[in-house]
């Protein structure tokens, strides 16, 4: 007759947890909050379903509920859990060798574990195992833990089985040592506990791996010694994530702020963030950070990779950044208002705190040429002139990154091609020309410049003096602008 049985299980890491099991597979998985453990007892020499198994499952830091396998070999267990955490399993039936196993338990999943159970030992002497030959790890749980004092879970149990000659668990007569190091890790504190164990009667050892302050990939390796004489396994790995975010080491940002899209709608432009915890380590990769923006349409969220970053778009679009509340007001010291706006980037903290960073956009217009002044000269032999002007949008904010502006004077060719020639020099930027960064202030160098126009021939009495063409050309990702104005120099 089967059995089910239900357990109330507090642990303390996890809430309250709740426990039942059966022998039947839960076949549309778990519900909402729940999380379990089933899979298929066999013989290990047949692959035939074992009917009769008892199974104890005891959950991290509580006490065990246990089921018995039908004549499918099935069975199941299911918890209520708000975390992740581990199972310990237990599988004992007669004529078999008694079986342990760590397995995972995460909320909402169900993991699979399938269990093959070895035949006692037929070796003379009956009943008992061979020397001790060679060690297997069965497994982490969990394979990922978080850093040291962000609340989560920060162990992961390690199970290692010590097998004969004939790949059968040793039994408690024939046990052996084990010696448990780190051979390499994060250097945050990381350690093993206890550092020496001896197998049980199912020749396991179980040991554990605790964090420490850093995030990084921890190798643990168990080394005993044999008939054949010492042998070490191969490094295991263990993930140590980060902890949560932290406003300290937040960051949001974008590559530029300063976009030509005042007057285009769909054009992407991108936004980054970096996210780290209070240690300076990259918060876990999946952790979700949230976009908001008050013009264009912004991607809802960014999710980080492996080192905190992340990336989005704002794309240009209705509401454009003109008149309140789409605009970033102008306040005491900062010029800002229409053309202007901000990008925010929440994600939550350790004590569900709301961490949060902002960064200022301007969508910049057409490129426009102001203001040009004076808008004629006459340059005396020798002498020279300065002329101002105003290269911006129409709402006289500075252009995109890229920009290229440029002051050219020319003059035409005289007549006779073997008269002397009058010449004359521009004096703007480097070589006559300036190319902008990514700028969102107006100002000198980014929307008010000057230029100089000199006489280049001061050898040359020029009493008639020369036409001259002085030309502003503006090219970049906010369009092209030119203005001329004409005058003599002598």
């Amino acid at each position: 007759m089967r059995k089910t049985i239900w357990g109330a299980i507090v642990v303390a890491a996890l809430g309250g947890l709740a426990a039942s099991c059966s022998n039947n597979n839960n076949a549309n998985g778990p519900s909402a909050g729940q999380g379990g453990v089933s899979g298929v007892v066999t013989d290990a020499t047949t692959s035939s379903p074992l009917a009769g198994v008892t199974i104890s499952a005891q959950p991290l830091g509580a006490s065990a509920v246990s089921t018995t396998t039908g004549s499918d070999g099935k069975y199941n267990f299911t918890f209520t859990i708000d975390s992740t955490s581990s199972v310990q399993l237990a599988f004992h039936v007669s004529g078999y060798r008694d079986t342990s196993v760590v397995a995972p338990l995460r909320a909402n999943s169900i993991t699979t574990q399938n269990v093959a159970m070895a035949r006692r030992s037929q070796i003379s002497g009956g009943g008992g195992s061979g020397i001790a030959q060679t060690i297997a790890f069965l497994g982490a749980a969990p394979p990922e833990i978080r850093v040291k004092g962000v609340g989560q879970i920060e162990t992961s149990t390690l199970t290692w089985e010590v097998r004969d000659s004939l790949g059968l668990p040793i039994d408690a007569t024939h046990s052996i040592q084990l010696t448990f190091t780190i051979t390499n890790g994060p250097g945050g504190g990381e350690f093993v506990s206890p550092g020496f164990v001896t197998t049980n009667a199912n020749g396991q050892a179980i040991m554990t791996l605790s964090s420490g302050i850093r995030a990084g990939v921890v190798q643990v390796t168990a080394t005993g010694t044999v008939a054949s004489g010492t042998v070490t396994t191969q490094p295991v790995r263990v993930v140590i994530d980060a902890g949560f975010p932290d406003q300290t080491h937040f960051t949001f940002g974008a590559p530029l702020h300063n976009i030509p899209v005042l007057d285009i709608f769909g054009v992407h432009n991108k936004v980054v963030v970096l996210v780290g915890d209070k240690w300076s380590n990259p918060v876990p990769a999946g952790t979700a950070v949230y976009l908001s923006s008050t013009a264009g349409v912004v991607t809802a969220s960014i999710f980080t990779d492996v080192n905190g970053q992340g990336s989005g778009d704002i794309i240009s679009g209705n509401p454009r950044p003109i008149g309140s509340p789409y605009n970033a007001p102008a306040v005491a010291g900062r010029p800002f208002g229409d053309g202007y706006h901000y990008i925010a980037a929440r994600t939550v903290g350790q004590g569900a705190v709301t961490v949060y960073d902002s960064t200022l956009m301007l969508w910049s217009g057409v490129a426009i040429i102001a203001n040009f002044g004076p808008n004629n000269f006459v340059i005396q032999n020798g002498g020279g002139r300065s002329f101002s002007f105003n290269v911006w949008d129409e709402l006289h904010h500075p252009l995109a990154a890229g920009t290229t502006i440029s002051v050219v004077a020319s003059i035409p060719p005289p007549p006779d091609p073997n008269a002397p020639q009058n010449q004359v020099i521009v004096s703007f930027g480097l070589n006559g020309g300036i190319t902008l960064p990514d700028v969102l202030t107006p100002g000198a160098g980014t929307t008010d410049f000057t230029a100089t126009l000199s006489d280049g021939n001061s050898a040359l009495i020029d009493s008639v003096g020369t036409h001259t063409t002085l030309t502003v050309f503006v090219n970049g990702p906010n369009g092209q602008a030119a203005f001329t104005i004409d005058g003599t120099v002598h």
